[in-house]
């Protein structure tokens, strides 16, 4: 994070010479990038994940074992050798966030409205069943006995019941979820980040996009079209 945000400030200089602070840093590199298009140049994720670029001295490197790891799990939103819109551009812990075309599809952990969906703990047993089982236990009389061990019974029954209704709307919703996800995932686009790490002080937002553009060109405002 500390190099990202030396990298924040270093291209922030090259708009200004003044002190800003790190917003202000961010702001004008959200500027500088977000609503450009940009030349893909090789097939991106269709997961928010990201595919990570390391920025050190000028030169970029990627992880090419997990890029083709999210390729083959997710499938392709952008393809190689054509134009995505930058939606968005965000400076975080993990580096430089370049949205392309939304910026991905969401794991498979997500549900609508962005709770997660987690499978239902077991429903508790009730307090009448915890008095059930004690005065069972305690019970010598046959009789009362076989009237304790039916509501017993009953009790226990209507808990595990509940927990099968629970667990099967859990399973309904992590199928329609999936499905949603797998119907519409190539739609959603995909996310480059850029992990920061030269240490040179003469270090430029141009430095930078150069170095990437043999992965990802950003094209100027002016002549860039669809």
């Amino acid at each position: 994070m500390r190099r990202t945000l030396y990298l924040v400030f270093a291209i922030a200089a090259t708009f200004a010479q003044t002190t800003m602070s790190q917003d202000d840093g961010e702001l004008r590199i959200r500027k500088a990038l977000e609503g450009r298009l940009a030349l893909v140049k090789m097939d991106m994720p269709a997961i928010d994940a990201g595919v990570y670029m390391y920025f050190d001295d000028a030169n970029i490197s990627f992880d090419q074992a997990r890029y083709n790891k999210l390729v083959k799990e997710f499938g392709i939103s952008v393809k190689k050798g054509t134009k995505a819109m930058i939606t968005a551009v965000r400076i975080s812990s993990k580096g430089i966030e370049l949205d392309l075309d939304g910026g991905g599809s969401p794991d498979r952990d997500w549900v609508v409205g962005g709770v997660r969906l987690t499978e239902p703990a077991p429903v508790a047993r009730s307090d009448r069943e915890i008095e059930l089982e004690r005065r069972l236990q305690q019970e010598s009389n046959l009789g009362v006995s076989s009237f304790l061990r039916n509501e017993f019974d009953y009790e226990r029954d209507r808990r595990v019941r509940q927990d099968e209704r629970n667990h099967e709307a859990f399973e309904r919703a992590n199928r329609l979820r999936s499905e949603y996800i797998e119907q519409n995932r190539k739609n959603w686009g995909s996310k480059l980040i850029v992990s920061v790490r030269t240490r040179k002080a003469s270090v430029t937002l141009r430095d930078m996009l150069k170095s990437l553009s043999q992965y990802i060109e950003f094209l100027p405002r002016e002549t860039a079209t669809k």
